[in-house]
């Protein structure tokens, strides 16, 4: 079977930096960091202080809809909408298209409930004894609870909303595999348009941890980050004082397209999707640095599947998480390529500017691969002092870098063990 050649033509972001692709792109090669101090946020016992949360967010400027907001959780509204400014971007929004023709891929996962909301079902199901009853709350507290309550918490979700919102009647799907949801997404939306089951696919994630639940989950696996001072300083990718991750929110959408139909509609491509890769550690502790394998396998794959070999990429846009082991980990596998004669090759990071944005951050991330390859610059690794000796990689360092770029590769790797990577290609106009 002939493989498709698939193309990048649009992108969608909402994150701390603001709406749409270009303050995301102006913050990172300007090493500008969108983390802030959150206090609302802050928790009795956590080290919860800095978050990339977006601040004075309205779906209402986005979403036509408005009933259908009852029934949306942040993550669904920020997917909605950076779904809209996706079209928006590729040219597709408010045109005619073959419903049927293109779809949407979204990595999501847990959605947390909003405690006010799932309390007043609680609180009706206190028993005379003051203890909680679980008979009481299938009997009473549930009812209590908005009809369409559950609805709003589903991970299927936001694919579900951006299918509706803006009539995808193509294939639909939804990862949810950690930190590796997004660009494990993309690269399924990228396989459905290389063997011929849409022409156009909306692919990418949403994620929002900010919240009373999700903080909590980081703070009692002890991933969080425990600095302080400077706000947009505080997250060290790869850095000696890197001590974990500061968390943000938001969602990346790229529009995929087959290059036939990209030709024929006439619109610009920012980059082509050539290879994708995907695989599993056997460790599921980001916490343990004993095994990188699983990363590397990734890595191997999307090289294989893109025909090339390592030493033709010319820019890695790492996870770089900010735990430890993680980072080393992921500097591992990419020196046992490289053995240290890394030549013409720079590694970037990004979760810095925005935040880890979770299961949305290889959605994010995509967006910056992909343009690294279109605009020819590669950005910094912001707050970069002192790269941490066990991970020696040619880190872009200070400000954004102009090169010659043909080949970016993106790696993601989720907390649970699952791993992706995406390769992109320079798309000479």
């Amino acid at each position: 079977m002939t493989r498709r050649r698939v193309a990048v033509t649009g992108f969608g972001v909402v994150s701390a930096c603001g709406s749409g692709w270009r303050p995301y792109w102006d913050a990172a090669i300007h090493c500008r960091s969108a983390i802030r101090e959150v206090e609302h946020l802050q928790l009795n016992g956590s080290s919860f202080k800095y978050a990339g949360c977006i601040p004075d967010f309205d779906p209402k400027q986005f979403i036509e809809n408005r009933k259908s907001l009852k029934v949306m959780s942040r993550e669904i509204q920020l997917a909605v909408v950076a779904g809209k400014l996706a079209l928006q971007d590729a040219k597709l929004y408010g045109t005619p298209y073959d419903q049927s023709r293109i779809g949407v891929v979204l990595g999501t996962g847990i959605i947390n409930n909003d405690l006010d909301e799932i309390g007043t079902g609680f609180r009706n199901a206190i028993d005379g004894s003051g203890r909680f009853s679980m008979a009481k709350f299938g009997q009473e507290g549930v009812r209590s609870l908005f009809p369409l309550w559950f609805l709003k918490y589903l991970p299927n979700m936001p694919a579900c909303h951006v299918s509706i919102a803006y009539h995808l009647r193509g294939p639909s799907n939804t990862i949810t595999t950690s930190s590796a949801a997004s660009a494990q997404a993309i690269g399924e939306a990228f396989r459905v348009i290389e063997r011929g089951d849409a022409d156009i696919m909306l692919a990418g994630g949403t994620d929002s941890k900010l919240n009373a639940m999700g903080i909590s989950r980081f703070h009692l696996l002890g991933l969080l980050s425990k600095r302080t001072g400077n706000p947009g300083s505080v997250y060290c990718p790869f850095d000696e004082k890197h001590d974990g991750i500061v968390i943000g929110e938001g969602a990346g959408i790229l529009v995929l397209e087959s290059f036939e139909s990209a030709k024929q509609r006439g619109v610009p491509v920012y980059a082509e999707i050539t290879g994708y890769g995907s695989s599993s550690d056997f460790n599921f502790d980001p916490r343990d640095e004993d095994d990188f394998t699983g990363k590397r396998v990734a890595m191997r794959r999307a090289l294989e599947d893109a025909g090339i070999e390592h030493h033709d990429v010319d820019v890695i846009v790492a996870n770089g998480s900010g735990i430890p082991q993680g980072d080393i980990q992921e500097s591992l596998a990419i020196h046992s390529f490289y053995r240290g004669s890394f030549g013409k090759q720079s590694v970037t990071a990004l979760k810095p500017v925005t935040g880890n944005l979770n299961y949305a951050s290889g959605g994010a991330e995509a967006v910056i691969a992909a343009l690294i390859a279109d605009k020819q610059i590669i950005p910094p690794v912001a707050n970069l002092e002192k790269p941490y000796a066990e991970c020696p990689l040619p880190l872009v360092k200070n400000k954004a870098r102009s090169s010659e770029v043909n080949i970016v590769m993106l790696n993601n790797f989720g907390f649970g063990g699952q791993n992706a990577s995406l390769v992109f290609k320079h798309v000479k106009s």
